[in-house]
C-alpha cells in the first residue's frame, strides 16, 4: 500500500501534441530568477500542459526538473517527503531509492524531513527546479506550512513552481516584496486569437474564418478546455459553421467534463451553494446571503474564489464576483433540471431583491426566468415602462414586453405607451399611429391622473417628431406654456418635450428659438445621467449651428460627441451612424467628398436597418447622392435618391420624400443633359405649389420651401426669367436675414447675384457675390460655389481678374474655389478621366499596394482611398482591383507598374 506510483513523478504521458504557448513559456523562463512561481487557475486552463511544454524546452544539463502531481493522499507528510525526495533523485519504477529517501520513509518528524530535503537540493551543482502539480488535491494547513518552510530555507539555485486551482498560502507576499515571486492566473492562461486558431485547425479547422474563432474565443473567454472540446468536435467531423452556430451553450462533452472536474469534488453544502449563486450574473455577498439563506455570503465568496470555482473578481477591490459564463449556463441547466420549482423561485427573489433597489435590468431578467408574468409587468410599470426606452434601455423593454400577453399591456397605461414607443424606434409609424389612437380613446373612459394624461401627450409628440408632421407656431407656443406647468423634478418628461419643441422650432426656420429649449433639454438629460438621450440634443443643436453658417461650431459639436459615443456606445453603433451623416454633410460643405462618402457607405445601410428620422435621413441620403453627382456619377446619385425615397414610403415620412425628390430636382438642374427631364421631374414635385407655400401654411416644413423656392429660383434663371427668379430670391433673403439663417443667404446671394449682373447691376451683383463670400470664407463653405457653378463662375472669375483689392483670407478663399472649379469640367468628368488624386492613387494601386500601404504613402485615410477606388472602378466599369490596372494601363493612364501585380 506504501509503495510510490512513479508516474506522478513526469508529466501526464497525454501532454503531446499541445499547442505552443510561446508568450507563457517566455513569461516561465522568469521562474529560473525566482524563489517561488505560482500558476493558479480553474480546471481546464493548461496548467499541467503549460508546465509539461516548458519542462521540455529546458536543457537537462543546466537545469534539474523535478516533477510531482499531487493526489488527496499526498496530504500524508510521510507520503509527501518521500515523493518530493524520489521526484528530486529522478529515479525511475525499477531504481532502488536512496539511502536518503528511506529515513524519510521511516516518518521522520517536518522539520527533519525539511533539513533532509534541502541537504539534497544542496548536492546539485545545476539550477533545480520542483515542479508541484495540481497542489490544491493535497492542500493541508500541514501540507502549506512544510512547503513554505522549504521554500524558505532552500538553498538559492532552487526554485519552487506550484500549480493549483485553489489560492495557496505559501508566504507570497514576503516573496512579492522581494521580488521573488511570479503569478500566472486564469486570466494569463487564456488562449490568445493566434492560439485558438492554431487549435482549431488541427483537425479541419480551415474553414472557420477570423470571425467565427473570434466568437468562439469570446464565447468560451479563452478557456483551454472548451477550445479543445470545439477542437475535438471537428475532429470527429462535426460541420464548422453548425459548431460555430450551436456554440451558444455547454456541449455535452464539456458537461460531462464540468460535472466530473468541477461539482462532483466539492462537499455538498458547497455544491448547494454553487448551484445557486450561478443563477446571477453579478454576484455579491449578499446576494449569497439571499439565495443561500446565509449570513456569511462575503466569506463564501473568498473560499469559492480561493478553491478555484470559476469565480471571477469584477474589481481589483473584489465588490462583485462572477462565474465563467459556460460554467454558469451549465449550473443554471443542472438545477433547473433537478428542481423547477426551486430554479423559479429562487429566480423570484433575485427580482424582487433587484426592483427593490431600483436595478431593473436584473430584476427583469430574473422575472422572465421567473416565468412570472404579473412580477414582469409591475416592475417594468414602476420602473418607469415608456420611459426606460429613452434612457437607452429599450432592448431590456422590448424583452420584456415581449414576454406578456397583450391584455396584460393594455391594461397598464406605461407599458401600452411603451410599446408604441418600441414601434416608433424600429419605425413601424402605422403601427405605432393606430396602437397609439387606440389608446387615447380608450384612455379617455379609464379616469386617468393629469400626471399620466401629460405622459401620454409626451409620447404622443415623440410619435408626431417621427412622423415629421408639420406644426403650427400656436402648437409650439402652446407647448411652451405646457412646459411651465409642469413638476420642475420630472426631469424625463420636460427633457422629452423640450427636445421637441427645439426640434419643431428648428424645422419651421425659428434658429434663435430653437436652441433654448434644445439647451434646457440637454441640461435635464444630464440631471438624469442619461447620455444616450443628451447625444441627440448635440445633434440638434449642431443642425442648428450649421444652418447659421456656424461650420466650424457644427463640427467640433459632433467630432465630441462622436468621441462620447464611440467611448460609450461603439464605433459602428446606431448612434455613431446617426453621427457620421452629419459629419459627412459637413464634411460635403467644406468640398471633402471622398471622406464624405467614405462614412456614408457604412452609415447609410445601418441608418436603413435602425431607427432614424428625417433630418439624419436626408442628411445621410442626400449629402451621399450630391456627392456620387460631383464625383460624376449621376445615376449612383440618382440610385441612392430612390433609396431614400423607398425608405421614406415604409415610414410613412412625407417631409423625407419631398426633400429627396427635390434633392434630385437639384442635381438633374446641375448635372443632367436632358431639359425635358428637368420639367418633368419639377412638374412631378407640383413644384409651383411647393415653393408657394407661405409661412402659415403647416402641411410642409419650412426645408422643403426652401428647396422648392432655390430649385425653381434656379430654372428661372436658366430660362432667362431673372424677375421671377428676383422675387423668389429677394424673399428668400429676408427671411434668412430675418431667421439668423447663414447658409441659406450664401445660396440665396449667390443666386441673387448672378440675376442682378444679367440684369445689367454690376454694383448690386458685387454686393450680394461680396456678402456670400463674407459669409462662407471663414467656416470655409465651398460646395455652393462649386454646385452653383453657372451662376458663381462669372462672378468669381471678375473678382479675382478685377483691379479691385481683395483683402488675404477672401483671396485665398476664392483662388482655392476657382482651383476646384479648375479641375472638373462643366460637364462633369468624362468616363476613364482622373483626377490628380486618383491617379496618384491608382499608381500605387499599380505597383501592388494595399489600401492602408497607400494610404500611408500619400497620406489620406484608407477609406477616402477605399472611396476613390470605387469611384473610378465605376467609371472604367470594373468591380475588381487587377481588372482596373489592367484597363488603365491599356489606355495608357497609369504606367506599367514594373511588372508588378495589384491582385
Amino acid at each position: 500500500m506504501d509503495a510510490l506510483i512513479h508516474t506522478k513523478l513526469a508529466p501526464p504521458t497525454w501532454m503531446g501534441n499541445q499547442i505552443r504557448r510561446d508568450l507563457l513559456l517566455a513569461r516561465l523562463d522568469a521562474a529560473l530568477e525566482r524563489r517561488l512561481t505560482l500558476i493558479q487557475a480553474p480546471a481546464g486552463y493548461g496548467k499541467t500542459s503549460l508546465l509539461s511544454q516548458w519542462k521540455d524546452q529546458l536543457d537537462p544539463a543546466a537545469v534539474r526538473v523535478a516533477w510531482l502531481t499531487l493526489e488527496r493522499d499526498d496530504s500524508d507528510l510521510r507520503r509527501l517527503t518521500r515523493y518530493i525526495v524520489r521526484a528530486l533523485e529522478g529515479g525511475g519504477p525499477d531504481d532502488a531509492p536512496s539511502e536518503e529517501a528511506g529515513r524519510l520513509a521511516a516518518a521522520l518528524p517536518p522539520r527533519a524531513a525539511v533539513s533532509a530535503i534541502v541537504n539534497r537540493l544542496a548536492q546539485e551543482s545545476r539550477r533545480v527546479v520542483l515542479i508541484l502539480d495540481d497542489f490544491h488535491r493535497a492542500e493541508s494547513p500541514e501540507v502549506d506550512a512544510f512547503v513554505r518552510t522549504l521554500i524558505q530555507l532552500a538553498p538559492e539555485h532552487c526554485h519552487f513552481i506550484i500549480a493549483s486551482r485553489d489560492y495557496p498560502w505559501l508566504g507570497q507576499s514576503i516573496l512579492a516584496a522581494a521580488e521573488q515571486l511570479v503569478e500566472l492566473t486564469a486570466d494569463d492562461l487564456k488562449f490568445e486569437m493566434h492560439e485558438a486558431e492554431a487549435l482549431l485547425a488541427r483537425f479541419h479547422g480551415e474553414g472557420l474564418s477570423s470571425v467565427d474563432v473570434r466568437s468562439i474565443v469570446e464565447r468560451t473567454e479563452g478557456w483551454a478546455i472548451a477550445l479543445q472540446l470545439a477542437s475535438l468536435s471537428l475532429k470527429r467531423g462535426a460541420d464548422h459553421h453548425r459548431l460555430v452556430e450551436e456554440f451558444h451553450g455547454p456541449s455535452s462533452d464539456l458537461a460531462r467534463y464540468l460535472s466530473e472536474q468541477v461539482l462532483m469534488t466539492m462537499p455538498a453544502e458547497t455544491q448547494e451553494i454553487v448551484l445557486r449563486t450561478a443563477l446571477l450574473d453579478r454576484l455579491t455577498g449578499d446576494l449569497v446571503n439571499l439565495l443561500c439563506d446565509r449570513h456569511d455570503g462575503w466569506m463564501i465568496l473568498e473560499r469559492l474564489e480561493e478553491q478555484g470555482v470559476f469565480l471571477t473578481p469584477l474589481s481589483a477591490e473584489r465588490q462583485a464576483y462572477r462565474y465563467h459564463q459556460l460554467v454558469a449556463e451549465h449550473l443554471r441547466d443542472r438545477l433547473a433540471r433537478r428542481d423547477a420549482a426551486q430554479f423559479r423561485a429562487l429566480h423570484r427573489r433575485a427580482a424582487q431583491w433587484f426592483a427593490e433597489r431600483g436595478e431593473t435590468p436584473e430584476a427583469v431578467s430574473h422575472a422572465i426566468q421567473a416565468d412570472d408574468d404579473a412580477m414582469l409587468a409591475t416592475i417594468l410599470e414602476d420602473a418607469g415602462g415608456w420611459r426606460l426606452i429613452p434612457l437607452g434601455h429599450q432592448a431590456m423593454v422590448e424583452r420584456g414586453l415581449s414576454k406578456l400577453p397583450a391584455p396584460l399591456i393594455a391594461a397598464r397605461p406605461r407599458l401600452a405607451l411603451a410599446r408604441v414607443y418600441l414601434e416608433i424606434k424600429r419605425g413601424e409609424m402605422a403601427a405605432a399611429r393606430a396602437d397609439y389612437d387606440r389608446f387615447v380613446t380608450e384612455a379617455e373612459t379609464a379616469g386617468l391622473s393629469a400626471d399620466q394624461w401629460t405622459e401620454i401627450r409626451v409620447v404622443g409628440d415623440v410619435l408626431a417628431d417621427y412622423e415629421n408632421e408639420p406644426v403650427t407656431l400656436d402648437d409650439l407656443l402652446a407647448r411652451e406654456s405646457l412646459l411651465r406647468t409642469l413638476p420642475a423634478n420630472d426631469h424625463l418628461v420636460l427633457a422629452n418635450i423640450s427636445e421637441t419643441l427645439g426640434a419643431k422650432y428648428f424645422e419651421g426656420g425659428w434658429l434663435e428659438r430653437a436652441l433654448e429649449p434644445t439647451i434646457a433639454a440637454r441640461e435635464h438629460y444630464l440631471a438624469m445621467g442619461s447620455l444616450y438621450s443628451d447625444v441627440f440634443t448635440r445633434f440638434l443643436e449642431a443642425r442648428i449651428r450649421q444652418a447659421q453658417a456656424r461650420m466650424k461650431d457644427a463640427s467640433g459639436i459632433l467630432a465630441a460627441t462622436r468621441e462620447q459615443i464611440e467611448a460609450n456606445f461603439g464605433s459602428r453603433s446606431d448612434l455613431a451612424a446617426n453621427c457620421a451623416a452629419f459629419e459627412a454633410e459637413l464634411l460635403y460643405e467644406q468640398d471633402q467628398l471622398p471622406a464624405a462618402l467614405a462614412l456614408l457607405d457604412w452609415a447609410v445601410p445601418h441608418m436603413e436597418l435602425s431607427d432614424g428620422w428625417t433630418d439624419v435621413y436626408a442628411a445621410g441620403y442626400c449629402t451621399a447622392a450630391r456627392a456620387e453627382a460631383a464625383e460624376g456619377t449621376l445615376e449612383a446619385a440618382r440610385a441612392m435618391i430612390a433609396r431614400a425615397r423607398r425608405l421614406a414610403g415604409r415610414r410613412r415620412l412625407r417631409q423625407l420624400d419631398l426633400r429627396a425628390a427635390l434633392c434630385e430636382l437639384d442635381l438633374l438642374i446641375q448635372y443632367g443633359d436632358d431639359p425635358a427631364e428637368v420639367r418633368q421631374a419639377a412638374a412631378d414635385l407640383d413644384l409651383d405649389a411647393l415653393a408657394d407655400r407661405n409661412e402659415d401654411d403647416s402641411t410642409v416644413h419650412r426645408p422643403v420651401v426652401t428647396a422648392g423656392r432655390l430649385c425653381r429660383a434656379r430654372l428661372a434663371l436658366i430660362d432667362g426669367e431673372h424677375a421671377a427668379a428676383l422675387a423668389d430670391l429677394e424673399k428668400l433673403k429676408r427671411w434668412a436675414a430675418q431667421h439668423g439663417a447663414g447658409r441659406l443667404l450664401v445660396d440665396a446671394n449667390i443666386l441673387l447675384a448672378f440675376s442682378h449682373r444679367a440684369s445689367g447691376e454690376p454694383a448690386r451683383a458685387r454686393a450680394c457675390f461680396d456678402d456670400a463670400v463674407g459669409t462662407a470664407m471663414f467656416q470655409n463653405i465651398a460646395r455652393p460655389f462649386i454646385d452653383q457653378r453657372r451662376f458663381a463662375e462669372p462672378l468669381l472669375n471678375e473678382t479675382l481678374g478685377g483691379t479691385a483689392q481683395l483683402d488675404r483670407f477672401r483671396a485665398q478663399f476664392l483662388k482655392g474655389i476657382a482651383r476646384s472649379l479648375a479641375a472638373r469640367p462643366v460637364s462633369g468628368p468624362a468616363p476613364g478621366l482622373l483626377s490628380d488624386a486618383e491617379a496618384e492613387i491608382l499608381e500605387h494601386l499599380g505597383f501592388g499596394y494595399s489600401n492602408k500601404e497607400i494610404a500611408r504613402l500619400i497620406g489620406m485615410s484608407p477609406d477616402t482611398v477605399k472611396y476613390r477606388l470605387k469611384s473610378v472602378f465605376r467609371k472604367i466599369g470594373v468591380h475588381k482591383r487587377r481588372d482596373a490596372v489592367r484597363v488603365l494601363r491599356e489606355r495608357g493612364l497609369i504606367s506599367g507598374g514594373a511588372g508588378q501585380s495589384a491582385a
